[in-house]
């Protein structure tokens, strides 16, 4: 027997089984407990969201017995009684004539479209209502659309029209006026975890908790990616199906791999970042997918952060960020790709060179005046010039102190080149950082002494 896809196999028969979409829920069922339905709907949301299903089952729910019955006599049902599922209109929908469903990504010429639509003055064969099901609207031509329009706008007897669509906005104005719209949410990843794991249990398998996030936030929203993903772990489980099952079975980058990548460049371990660096190869994807991966954890760890409100932290995840997202684009243009992203980390990873002279007034600053004291002062501040002004601290290690009286310091060279050195800029940057130094207003003269 053929193997049947997981997703196909768990789609939803109600409509208490579409997840992550209650506000549809709750308005679908109303409208059917009272008889409201419109005669064609246009499904609009990101792929794997539930439109076709819930056409499918908007369908169902015009046929079926128990919902006609109910209607009649204007008895309530709940979401989980919509469509029934049992009754023969809904046993035989999907191989009934009265259901036709199309494909407009492949049937988008006027030809195609009038083909499929050219029983629709007929009326139905076995079924209360004739159903249209036209996945992907967006792609039809312009052609096809004008062809369709009057049949939409008013529509025969008993038929009705679903018009799913992942591109809202390539949908031409006239199709949206004429439809009742219906926009399909992102499904929570939470809402999916959960999902994954009742659904695991149900094969007889173990889903961890750490597995169903990664599972979920692969999926970015879609149900049917996220199902994709854990039958493609589940067919190749055993009891059990771990985190590293999952980062194994899809070809991932585990965490723990990307957590180690990002302590080392904030450490400024370069060895250890090569060593990481290596370790995320053996997976065997590309330079490219371990950066993208590595962007989605830094988002990860950036929420962590804002939530302890660690700014520092934040500040090195966003800088971190942006150069991982300028190393994506260049190594799209590029041959050699693997190595600009580990040159690119190795740069990030080398350590931090001050670009800042920071200046520690000395304590009881007022009562310093002798010569020791000076001079234990210019030591220190030798020490705080940062490397940005390597010039003006060469100078000042060759300088020796002659006296300080009335604010004044003087300063001798033994040589002619570096007290050239020490010009009128270097000496009045140098007068600002003692004045900093001595929390008072120093000025500085300097001698030659060849002697």
């Amino acid at each position: 027997m053929a193997y049947e896809a997981m997703y196909t196999k768990v789609r939803p028969k109600t409509l208490a089984q579409l997840l992550g979409q209650d506000h549809i829920t709750t308005a679908l069922t109303r409208a059917i407990c009272n008889d409201r339905l419109s005669h064609a709907y246009l499904l609009v949301g990101t792929r794997g969201t539930g439109k076709t299903s819930t056409a499918r089952l908007l369908a169902k729910a015009m046929n079926c017995e128990k919902v006609l019955a109910a209607q009649k006599s204007k008895q309530p049902l709940e979401s989980f009684e919509i469509p029934c599922g049992k009754c023969p209109s809904c046993l035989s929908i999907n191989s009934s004539p009265d259901n036709i469903e199309f494909d407009a990504a492949s049937n988008r010429s006027v030809d195609d479209v009038q083909r499929l639509l050219s029983t629709a003055g007929l009326a139905p064969l076995q079924s209360r209502v004739k159903t249209y099901i036209i996945d992907e609207v967006h792609m039809l031509s312009f052609e096809a659309v004008n062809s369709i329009l009057k049949l939409i706008e008013e529509p025969p007897p008993n038929v009705a029209f679903f018009l799913a669509t992942t591109e809202f906005n390539k949908v031409p104005q006239t199709i949206r006026s004429r439809c009742q719209i219906l926009n399909f949410h992102l499904v929570p990843n939470d809402t999916v975890a959960m999902y994954l794991q009742k659904l695991s249990k149900s094969l007889g398998v173990e889903l961890s908790k750490d597995a169903a996030k990664k599972l979920a936030r692969l999926a970015a929203g879609s149900m049917r990616d996220a199902v994709t993903y854990f039958d493609q772990c589940y067919a190749m489980a055993d009891k059990t199906i771990s985190l590293d099952d999952v980062n194994k079975n899809l070809g991932l980058v585990s965490d723990s791999d990307l957590d180690e990548i990002i302590l080392a460049v904030k450490d400024n371990n370069r060895t250890a970042l090569n060593e990481s660096i290596n370790h995320a190869f053996r997976s065997g994807l590309s330079a490219i997918s371990i950066a993208e991966a590595l962007i989605g954890r830094l988002r990860d760890v950036e929420f962590n952060s804002l939530k302890n409100r660690r700014d520092t932290e934040l500040n090195f995840i966003e800088n971190f960020s942006a150069e991982i997202r300028k190393i994506i684009v260049e190594m799209q243009y590029s041959g050699v790709p693997d190595i600009i992203f580990e040159m690119a980390l190795m740069k990030l990873a080398a350590p931090k060179i001050s670009t800042q002279t920071e200046i520690v007034p000395v304590e009881d600053a007022a009562q310093i005046e002798s010569l020791d004291d000076i001079k234990r002062c210019l030591n220190e501040l030798r020490t705080e010039i940062s490397d940005r002004e390597k010039t003006l601290r060469a100078a000042l290690n060759q300088a020796n102190v002659v006296s300080f009286a009335n604010d004044i310091l003087t300063l001798s060279f033994t040589s002619e080149t570096v007290s050239d050195m020490f010009n009128e800029n270097r000496m009045a940057k140098f007068e600002e950082y003692f004045s900093k130094k001595l929390n008072r207003p120093v000025k500085v003269a300097k001698v030659l002494n060849k002697d």
